[in-house]
């Protein structure tokens, strides 16, 4: 019995090891801006792949090397359909493959939901933000979620933290665990 627990421990601590072996194995692709050489960044890739989830890779990675990361289901018939794919992605971006009748591949390129970056600890961007966005910030209702995109609206489209300081219903403490995320 000591043996079976003292295995499972050893498999646990082991576990995350196994997990960050899937990172990029593949040199950063040149861009016009320098990232510094320990830049990672989260991505998320779903849809038509082996492995989808949440990977960190280098900062100046491509979409398409994070499919090939993630490994296609299919071989390539066609071309990836993607303006995108060779623009390096940001750091919550959302990576998506998804087969086409015609047998190509379309790769799509977007963001993760506020949730997934709040996990992540990846800094929110308030100034493009939703209503159901501010929604699932934590003391953040309804009613407050359209008190902020409304102030944001009224004052040019822009919206910093120490702003939402100043908006009805968010106090000091409020405001400091709402900085936590931006």
């Amino acid at each position: 019995m000591q043996r079976v627990v003292m295995v499972v421990c050893a498999a646990l601590l082991f576990m995350p090891l196994v997990l960050k072996s899937r990172m990029s194995k593949e040199p950063p692709a040149h861009t016009a801006f320098a990232v510094l050489p320990g830049g990672r960044i989260y991505v998320k890739v779903s849809g038509a792949v082996l492995y989808p989830g949440v990977y960190e890779i280098s900062a100046n990675a491509m979409a398409d090397s994070v499919i090939k990361l993630a490994v296609q289901q299919s071989p390539l018939t066609r071309p990836l359909v993607a303006a995108s794919a060779t623009r390096p992605l940001l750091n919550g971006s959302a990576v998506s493959l998804s087969g086409q009748p015609d047998g190509s591949l379309l790769l799509a390129v977007d963001q993760m939901t506020v949730p997934e970056k709040m996990i992540l600890g990846i800094p929110l961007d308030i100034g493009v933000m939703s209503e159901a966005d501010f929604n699932c910030l934590p003391g953040i209702g309804p009613v407050l979620a359209r008190r902020i995109v409304v102030w944001r609206h009224n004052n040019g489209g822009i919206l910093t933290a120490r702003d939402l300081a100043g908006i009805e219903g968010i106090g000091k403490v409020k405001y400091k665990i709402l900085c936590k995320y931006l």
